[in-house]
């Protein structure tokens, strides 16, 4: 029997009843059968002890590489991040990264509303238009419209840490980073179909096989597919999307291995990736004879014509090698290759006269290929009283996008009473056919230093970024070179019980392409982040609590030259964005039978210097957010098997901008809204089938309509429409 996923919250009978104890020092499930399985919280005798890179043994994970690239407790982690573990993305039938990140504090997941064709996210009311997501270490660096989608099926864990971290990274978003583990090889036989059926004619199939491929198991495997299509929930658009990724794992004793770590998606078509304009979702548009109208949560400004389509190809590895109880390096190593075709006819205005929504046209055929590699050595020894995890490190990553792409303008549609079938596009003059380059060069060290119960981090970073954009037409070409020192300070003091509150400041540097109208090239962004917070993680029980305080502020923002006489569409480099903002999460496995998540965002975003935004809000930033979750599990009685589990998430009021008008840059309203999910479930383990379960998951029980966000008046979203989804999992 496979006990090392296994969380104790969801174990069921065997062949005899299970006998279930809660002790001061021991979380465990015991099975009194014929061989005896013991699952302890605390890393007991008998399973294998959580790893940052592995999966957790409960919903509240309590170790994670993100924050320091070491494995690294939860509580002596000087910043505020959070963990999904795969069980609980399983929980709640997760099919999207952003998915993953639905009841997290910090983050808001509706940028782009129903649509899941790009993991786009603001976190701590920060977001850019490339995604910020790393996997197993590695960024995965996205350019124009080319965006990587790894599919959650995929995933041991997703972690989300919050605030700068160019210390360990180079350029980043100042909001944070989404870092991905995937699954691994495994030395225990595992074998799993899964099947689902659902709302939108959703039909999907996957596996996860993996084990030992010799009896002393130096040689393991992991094979995960998936086949996934549905139709996405605007008119004329389909979500397919078939992937597998084999993995073989190398251990040739206890202090080395290989894992090589491969992935293979094709995406023949992503889904719906428009926008809708304020009248019609915010506001009603007003008929001629005086009457209100929205549209309809399906609607599409677009035409059938519309298509996205990805194919992904990653080869990579992780490598560790323990030279004594002092030493040990790793190297992590990744080549992708995405290919991207793009053609959309999408909203861009709205004429109140005439009731239409003015469209423009974009075809980007995209060929991004990208190799990063990260070099480390880490070092544990003790000088005097302090214990030292000292990690010296350089990072390499260059990516390169041929983009052919061509934009014009396509005719109007009527909103009220659209009639589709005109395809037809008037293109700008010239095409847009560019060669985008990136590349970063990064040398960091960080020292964790730990004396009695203090826990001090301290670390820099120095990065050398270069961008570069060749412009075919033109036949000319634009350099950027940056250079950037990071650095990061936490201190950490962990009580016996469980309690740790810590202070930290952090930094991050963010490139921006061009120059001023006088030719001067923009340095890099900058951001600094100071925060305080309190951590409890006991080591006799499954939580995890947390509670962070921060204020963070991005400099040398461009914002628009205010000589617009003279220097139209010009920018300079005065701008300044400050967020402050209190973040409160829990996740525990309260006993046997009960799991629950809960959190509370509040995020207090303003321009606070800008030529035309000053004192104004963010868009897509909701002032308030909160989420609570709780699934039961019933055993020995005659629910025995059945899990029961439902939870309800809040998004406040944000903003949205006016682009043009009378009101241009202004403010305008987006209401805020509250979903319910619910998940029920039942285990198979009564029928001779541990580990198999049956199970219906349903996301926005009372179809809620709602307005996910808004980037600008023409830019509005629709959030996602009630889903119904059924899934089998047989595990033999």
């Amino acid at each position: 029997m496979n006990t090392r996923n296994t969380n104790p919250c969801f174990l069921r009978p065997r062949s005899l009843a299970w006998f279930i104890s809660l002790t001061m020092g021991t979380f465990s499930v015991q099975a009194l059968a014929e061989d005896t399985v013991v699952v302890s919280a605390d890393g007991g005798s008998g399973v294998e002890q959580e790893k940052a890179w592995g999966p957790s043994p409960t919903i509240a994970a309590k170790r994670s590489a993100t924050g320091t690239k070491t494995d690294t407790p939860i509580e002596k982690n000087p910043q505020s991040i959070s963990v999904v573990t795969q069980e609980e993305m399983a929980m709640k039938n997760v099919t999207s990264v952003k998915g993953a990140f639905n009841y997290t504090p910090g983050v808001l997941t509706g940028n782009r509303g129903s649509s899941n064709v790009i993991d786009a996210l603001s976190i701590r009311g920060f977001s850019e238009t490339n995604t910020n997501q790393y996997l197993d270490g590695l960024k995965l660096q996205g350019d124009n419209y080319s965006e990587f989608a790894i599919d959650p099926y995929f995933l041991e864990r997703a972690e989300l840490l919050r605030g700068p971290v160019s210390v360990l990274y180079g350029k980043s978003n100042p909001g944070g980073v989404v870092s991905l583990v995937s699954k691994r090889p495994t030395q225990e036989t595992l074998r799993e179909v899964q099947f689902q059926m659902g709302t939108n004619n959703q039909f999907s199939t996957g596996f996860d096989f993996g084990g030992s491929l010799d009896d002393d198991g130096v040689y393991s495997y992991r094979l995960t597919g998936l086949a996934r299509s549905a139709d996405a929930q605007q008119d004329m658009n389909k979500e397919k999307r078939y992937t597998i990724a084999p993995s073989f794992s190398w251990r040739p004793d206890e202090n080395t291995r290989f894992d090589l770590l491969t992935y293979f998606q094709n995406e023949p078509e992503t889904g719906y990736y428009g926008w809708l304009p304020r009248q019609g979702t915010v506001v009603g548009i007003t008929r001629p004879d005086g009457s209100s109208y929205k549209l309809p949560t399906n609607f599409d400004e677009g035409e059938d014509s519309n298509k996205i389509s990805r194919n992904t190809r990653m080869v990579g590895y992780n490598f560790e090698h323990s030279f004594n109880d002092t030493w040990t390096v790793r190297q992590n190593l990744r080549y992708a290759d995405l290919r991207t075709d793009y053609r959309s006819i999408y909203g861009n205005g709205f004429n109140a006269a005439t009731q239409q929504i003015t469209r423009g046209s974009a075809v980007s055929d995209e060929k991004l290929n990208q190799f990063a590699v990260d070099n480390q050595a880490q070092a544990k020894f003790t000088t005097s009283q302090i214990d030292h995890t000292l990690l010296l490190g350089v990072d390499f990553q260059r990516t390169r996008n041929d983009i052919d792409a061509q934009f014009g303008t396509a005719s109007p549609l009527n909103a009220v009473n659209p009639q589709y079938g005109d395809d037809s596009v008037t293109p700008f003059p010239n095409p847009y056919q560019h060669l985008n380059k990136q590349r970063q060069t990064g040398l960091y060290a960080q020292d964790q230093m730990e004396w009695n119960r203090w826990v001090l981090t301290l670390g820099g970073r120095y990065d050398y970024a270069m961008n570069s954009v060749y412009d075919r037409v033109a036949n000319s070409v634009d350099h950027q070179n940056d250079q950037a020192f990071t650095w990061r300070g936490g201190l950490n003091y962990v009580f016996d019980n469980g309690i740790a509150p810590y202070f930290s400041y952090s930094e991050a540097f963010i490139p921006n392409s061009g120059s001023t109208y006088d030719g001067q090239a923009f340095d890099p962004s900058r951001a600094k982040q100071y925060e305080a917070g309190v951590k409890y993680v006991p080591k006799d029980r499954p939580v995890v609590l947390t509670a962070a305080v921060y204020q963070l502020t991005k400099t040398k923002n461009l914002t628009a030259d205010p000589d617009t006489l003279n220097h139209p569409n010009a920018s300079i480099q005065s701008g300044e964005i400050r967020s402050r903002g209190v973040e409160l999460e829990a996740k525990a496995a309260l006993n046997a039978n009960i799991n629950m998540t809960a959190s509370y965002t509040y995020t207090d975003a303003e321009y606070t210097e800008d030529t035309n935004l000053k004192g104004k809000t963010p868009v897509q930033v909701p002032k308030h957010m909160a989420s609570l979750w709780s699934d039961h599990t019933f055993h020995e009685t005659a629910l025995s098997g059945v899990t029961v589990g439902a939870g309800v998430r809040y998004v406040g009021e944000s903003k949205g901008l006016y682009a043009s008008g009378d009101d241009v840059n202004q403010n305008f309203d987006v209401a805020g809204y509250t979903t319910v999910d619910a998940a029920l479930k039942y285990d198979l383990a009564r029928f001779g089938m541990p580990g198999s379960t049956i199970g219906v998951n349903v996301n926005n029980l009372f179809d809620r309509e709602y307005v996910a966000s808004c980037y600008r008046d023409y830019a509005c979203y629709w959030g996602a429409e009630r889903q119904i989804v059924g899934t089998a999992t047989f595990r033999f």
